[in-house]
């Protein structure tokens, strides 16, 4: 797993806090108030729902761009992730296993964030 990431889940920062966290370090910014809303969104909105990681991801992208630019970015990282990991629902991703969850979201969350730096032309630091 990435240092970076690593450090961020030692804090305590679930996945989309994480994902929110690197985001604003990229763009140059601090926010601690979002980072804590984002917890929201953690766990599949904590019923198994859209992953933490796909729907932070789809905020980053909106902060980082404007409306037009960020929709479009949204459905390609959607079909993206999809694509890659078989869902983005937490339940499918994890097969119903929350076990799973320690080996499963630390590469899925390494990799989207990738992929969204690649959608923003940000230099990937990851």
């Amino acid at each position: 797993m990435n240092e970076e990431i690593f450090e961020l889940k030692l804090q305590g920062y679930c996945c989309s806090q994480i994902v929110m966290e690197l985001g604003l370090r990229r763009l140059g910014k601090e926010n601690p108030d979002l980072v804590k809303a984002m917890a929201g969104l953690c766990n599949g909105m904590w019923q198994g729902k859209l992953c933490g990681i796909v729907s932070a991801a789809f905020c980053l992208l909106f902060l980082a761009e404007d409306a037009e630019d960020a929709q479009e970015h949204v459905r390609e990282l959607s079909d993206w992730f999809e694509e890659s990991f078989g869902g983005t629902d937490c339940d499918i991703l994890l097969d119903n296993n929350p076990l799973s969850k320690a080996e499963k979201c630390p590469v899925m969350l390494e990799a989207a964030f990738k992929k969204v730096c690649e959608l923003l032309e940000w230099e990937e630091r990851i």
